[in-house]
């Protein structure tokens, strides 16, 4: 890529969405999942960060994405936003086939390389979040962290949730805080992600 190419968004566009890990396209393209609790703010991480009003659907009720939908995106990668986690006013059954569909597509689908792993900056330590660590850890995947609303704090008691979750969670790649309101944080994320991605490629990444 150009120097022009790498400063910019790249284009994506909408795939696919899957209820099974049978039902998922094959591909040979490199995928990047998306996970968080349901109310995280993933559909509009995902808006802002791609530069599209409504490639993904949002709502202000938590537990809408039900489905691993697929986006690719024009440098050859693929993202795939999985269902959240922690809803607990699904239907037990519904729950169960989102918990399949995550496992599944985590620890079988053979062209993931890494995770995107999106945590509220306000809640370190969230014993949801915890008990998803565990099973993170286990898979031994590479792991993006992004800290969402991160508009919500000062600077200083960012700076703390910051530190708290690398205490947390061992993390030694730095946490990128990220807003929705802010421009900034787009280019600050892909700034990151793209350094991060190539070491992940190259083997070296962290997980």
């Amino acid at each position: 890529m150009s120097k022009e190419e790498l400063k910019r968004t790249p284009k994506a566009v909408f795939v696919c969405s899957s209820a099974h890990f049978k039902d998922m396209p094959e591909s040979d393209d490199l995928e990047y999942a998306i996970v968080g609790r349901s109310n995280v703010g993933k559909s509009s991480f995902i808006n802002h960060v791609l530069e599209s009003g409504s490639i993904a659907r949002t709502s202000k009720k938590p537990g809408k994405t039900t489905l691993a939908n697929f986006y690719r995106l024009e440098d050859n990668t693929v993202w795939v936003d999985l269902p959240g986690y922690g809803y607990a006013r699904a239907p037990i059954k519904e729950k169960q086939r989102w918990s399949r569909l995550i496992g599944d597509y985590c620890s079988k689908r053979k062209n993931l390389v890494g995770l995107i792993w999106l945590l509220d900056i306000r809640h370190p330590g969230n014993k949801v979040d915890c008990e998803a660590w565990n099973w993170l850890y286990e898979l031994d995947i590479p792991v993006f962290p992004v800290l969402t609303k991160s508009d919500k704090l000062s600077k200083s008691n960012e700076m703390k949730s910051v530190a708290e979750y690398k205490r947390k969670f061992g993390f030694t790649v730095e946490p990128v805080r990220y807003s929705v309101m802010k421009h900034s944080s787009r280019e600050n994320f892909w700034d990151n992600f793209r350094r991060w991605r190539e070491s992940v490629t190259a083997g070296s990444g962290d997980a």
